[in-house]
Order: structure tokens, then sequence, then C-alpha cells
């Protein structure tokens, strides 16, 4: 199996959405009969578990870029070997660290994800790979929410192919859990016209509304537009300064200053930096170019870019002071 990996954090790759509508509630007949109820199938977080905090879900985004089964034939879904579940650990580890900050009860599901290798499957091909993880995320969430939640108030968030299933959840999800939900953050990913037409997928338009969706995508121009992930986006919020409009917001990354501000045409968020080539050097890889992903796509750095104010505006939703 192949990764790519910058630093410890992985290079974020993803694929076509499916707009599909999802049914409620579990396929599984007894806890006994859920690959769920495994301590192993869960990130095991270094947080303590509080019924005072709320609940971080996250689901990581496309780490496995390749895979075969036991008998040597390429498939399109991790297998979650020991290989892919370090790649899943260098990112639950780093949410862990500056989403959850310990201020959140932190659960991550090693779900079966669908490998970079699939995005070039013919279209049939990839709705059945895809029906597939999105059934796996849909039972894990049904089996949090039934063993581990405990009635307590949640944000979703999920970077890249996890930012698509977070759209998925939303769907999928009961009435009563959304009414719990502070917010969903779909990370590097659009939100559609089409996505809005289903009650749980409120676009955000401030920083304090709760059962809102955060989406938002990053570019140092609109040539950089990764259509895959942005294309088609009818929404997006700064998540600097939590504006919808093109207001500029300042933010430091790596000890280096950065201006990022909405380009309304596209609803796409654009970088300005005085080092862009730093960037650009990071998409220029053979992954990415096999895409035909643009230098100045800056998907990789939605989730580095972001991180502390994704932190902050999750406890400000919740009416949570520290």
């Amino acid at each position: 199996m192949k990764y790519i990996w910058n630093n410890i954090l992985l290079l974020a790759l993803i694929a076509i959405v499916s707009s599909c509508e999802l049914n409620n509630g579990a396929t599984y007949t007894s806890d006994e009969e859920s690959p769920w109820a495994s301590d192993d199938a869960w990130y095991q977080s270094n947080t303590t578990l509080s019924d005072e905090k709320i609940d971080l879900f996250y689901i990581v985004s496309t780490n496995v870029l390749s895979a075969k089964d036991s008998a040597g034939n390429v498939v399109y879904q991790s297998q979650l070997a020991e290989e892919d579940r370090k790649a899943f650990d260098a990112e639950f580890k780093y949410v862990e660290k500056h989403f959850s900050q310990s201020d959140f009860n932190y659960f991550a599901p090693y779900y079966h994800q669908f490998t970079f290798e699939a995005v070039n499957l013919a279209p049939e091909k990839y709705q059945e790979v895809y029906a597939s993880v999105s059934e796996d995320v849909c039972n894990a969430f049904d089996y949090y929410m039934e063993h581990k939640n405990n009635g307590r108030r949640f944000a979703l968030v999920g970077f890249s192919q996890g930012g698509m299933l977070v759209l998925d959840l939303l769907k999928h999800m009961t009435d009563e859990q959304y009414n719990r939900m502070v917010a969903a953050y779909a990370l590097g990913y659009r939100i559609t016209e089409e996505d809005c037409k289903n009650n749980h997928i409120r676009p955000a338009s401030d920083e304090t509304e709760t059962g809102v969706t955060i989406s938002f995508n990053s570019a140092l121009s609109t040539e950089g537009i990764w259509p895959l992930v942005a294309e088609g986006a009818v929404t997006c919020i700064n998540p600097v300064n939590w504006k919808t409009d093109a207001t500029p917001a300042d933010f430091t990354y790596e000890n280096e200053e950065h201006t990022v501000s909405i380009d309304k045409q596209t609803n796409i968020l654009i970088v300005k930096t005085n080092r862009p080539e730093y960037y650009r050097k990071w998409t220029n890889n053979p992954a990415f170019q096999s895409a035909k992903v643009h230098l100045d796509c800056l998907h990789h750095w939605d989730l580095l870019f972001y991180s502390e104010f994704i932190h902050d505006n999750i406890m400000k939703r919740a009416g949570i002071e520290k």
C-alpha cells in the first residue's frame, strides 16, 4: 500500500460526491454482530470521557491510495491493515491535539474508506464502492449514537472524503439527533444546491448559529479550484472571521502572515501569502498531478490553516467558555 506524507500529516485526497439520500437505521441485528462493538474499531482517545463535555465525532480524510485483499487482488476500499491504521492515526492525533484540545469527548471510527484509485473507476463501479463506504460510516454513527453518545450534544467534523461523508450523515441522522448537533463541519468540501434541499443541511451564515453546516475550500487563486471538491459550491464561510461576504481576515500559519477572503463568484477561499511557491511545492507531486490538480490548490491546508479557529468556533456555538 502507498501513502502520502507531509511530515506527520497526510496529503488528503478525495473523489466525487454521491447525492443519494440515505436510509436511517443500522443493518446489524445485535451488538455482537456489529463490528463497531469492538474497541479496535475506534481510535483510542487520550481525552477523559465526561458527560459535562460535548462530543466531537470525526471522519478522517482519504489516506489510503491503493489496497489489496488477502488474495492479492486490487480492491478499492481500505482493508484496515496495520499500515492503514497508522495512516489514520496520524490525522486522528492531529485533530485531537488541535481541534479537540481535551475540551470535547473525541470519537473517530476506523472505517473502510475508498482509496484514491477509486477516483478512476467507471461511475457505476464507483457508486457501488461509495455506497459501501457510506453505509459503513452510517453504521458507525448509529452505533456511536446508541452506545457511546449517552444523549450528549455533539459536533460532526470531517475533512475531504470525511467532509463528503459528513453530508451523508446529515441526511442519515434522525431529527432528534440533528436537534442535539451543535454544528457540522464539512472541511475541504462543497455544499451544492441539491444538498440544501435536505432539512438537516443549513449553510452557516455567522459564528454562533447551531444546527448549521460549515463548508469551505481554499486556493491561492481561482485557477486553483479543484472541481472534485469545490465546483458547484453555493455557499462558503470564512473560518477566520466567520463572514460569508468578501471581507478579508488575517491569520498566522507557521509564523507567516496570511490573508483570506471569499471569492463570491466561485464561493471559494482565496489565500494571499508571501510564500506561494512553498505551497505549490507540496501540490506539485505525482498524486495531485495525476488528478490534474492545479498548483494553486490549497486543499491540503484546509485542515491545517484553520484548526484552532474550528476548535474555538465549536466552543462558541456550544456556548462553552474556557
